[in-house]
């Protein structure tokens, strides 16, 4: 079974010239449904103040396991109760060099999540970055 649902970032459907890219993928909704729930801050949603996650108040905090314990853990919990189908395999900071193998800033912070979801007989495995 296929989920379908808004691409999140937002992008323009250049096939169907419509205004909103859909996605038909389940891996790519369950990723787009997990940004967008990670990207939300708690009391951002009308009617749904507890939606989210508080990120956002690490950004300025010391990059160090303790810190990087509370940012797991914020995740797990916040997945476990929006998205129960998706499970969190692991949780992985980089602390040394991005992408281009270039050094990162010691105030930066890059998370790799790592996930599996279940639908029927069929187990897929996705990941998402964030990058504070």
């Amino acid at each position: 079974m296929n989920s379908y649902n808004i691409t999140f970032p937002f992008k323009d459907d250049t096939i169907t010239n419509s205004f909103i890219l859909m996605n038909q993928v389940s891996k790519d909704a369950y990723s787009s449904n997990l940004l967008l729930l990670l990207l939300t801050q708690k009391g951002e949603r009308y009617y749904e103040p507890e939606y989210g996650t508080n990120l956002l108040k690490y950004i300025f905090d010391p990059n160090d396991n303790i810190i990087a314990t509370d940012i797991e853990e914020e995740i797990r919990d916040t997945v476990g109760l929006y998205i129960p189908e998706v499970k969190v395999t692991s949780v992985t900071f980089n602390r040394n060099n991005n992408e281009e193998g270039q050094p990162i800033s010691e105030n930066q912070l890059n998370v790799n999540i790592q996930f599996v979801y279940s639908e029927g007989s069929l187990t897929e495995q996705g990941n998402i970055d964030l990058n504070f």
